[in-house]
């Protein structure tokens, strides 16, 4: 099963970087809870140094994306 992680939608994404998976919030690496989407991150969670997901733009948005309401 293909599965989009919202991360590649955030605007904090360090996309230099796409293959550790790395961003303001987690820069040692994201964690798997959020990988696996058992917890969206538009709340807290330990240890995001108060970063929470925040879309790219209104037309590259993760919850729109999959609403069919972007691109």
């Amino acid at each position: 099963m293909d599965i989009t992680v919202p991360c590649v939608f955030c605007k904090h994404l360090n996309r230099a970087e796409r293959g550790k998976m790395t961003c303001a919030a987690f820069p040692n690496g994201i964690p798997k809870d959020i990988h696996e989407l058992k917890f969206i991150h538009t709340s807290p969670y330990p240890g995001d140094n108060g970063v929470l997901y925040e879309r790219v733009s209104e037309s590259y948005d993760y919850f729109n994306y999959f609403k069919g309401e972007t691109m």
